[in-house]
């Protein structure tokens, strides 16, 4: 049997957390239609970390030899990229058929519930400010946001995988330190 390539395992990975991710940015655009959504994200985040550790982890216990920190590193990194790329393909094809103008819906609401809230009043000219620049068009569109919302995905999980695969090289090299001796 032939070995499986990083890149393969990273791909086959990618897909779980394509849908890790999808489910993030659903709440993050379904949130000008459902208020309570948002409060979701925070969890998904923290939980994020854990489901790229199993998905690398996998990858070990699939095929030891890439139990260094250069591979782990290296699969992290393109997990986080090909469930981008899922996430940021699903996210596209709501943002264009479905809430077009989905930025400027968030940043409306977003103004709103400031302007509603006790301290309006020491947040008046930024309000004004951000009411200016939705009249005068100058907003990102949404496939903007969503392009800036992916590279600093992929940035993010970057440095998430460096982490993880510090840790994880460290924890095997102790544990077969402790069975060589």
């Amino acid at each position: 049997m032939q070995k499986k390539s990083i890149y393969k395992y990273a791909s086959e990975n990618g897909l779980a957390a394509g849908a890790y991710l999808t489910l993030m940015s659903a709440c993050l655009l379904l949130s000008v239609k459902i208020a309570f959504l948002p409060m979701l994200i925070l969890p998904l985040g923290i939980g994020f970390p854990f489901l790229l550790w199993a998905l690398m982890k996998n990858i070990i216990r699939t095929e030891p030899s890439y139990n260094k920190f250069s591979s782990l590193w290296l699969g992290g990194i393109y997990t986080v990229i090909f469930g981008t790329i899922i996430c940021m393909f699903l996210s596209a094809l709501y943002i264009v058929f479905i809430e077009p103008s989905f930025v400027h819906l968030y940043v409306n609401n977003a103004l709103t519930a400031v302007e509603a809230s006790p301290m309006s009043a020491e947040y008046e000219s930024s309000i004004q400010m951000m009411r200016e620049a939705m009249e005068a068009h100058i907003l990102p569109s949404g496939l903007e946001f969503l392009t800036t919302m992916a590279w600093f995905t992929c940035f993010a999980g970057s440095l998430l995988s460096l982490v993880l695969a510090m840790i994880m090289s460290k924890n095997s090299k102790k544990v077969s330190r402790g069975f060589t001796a």
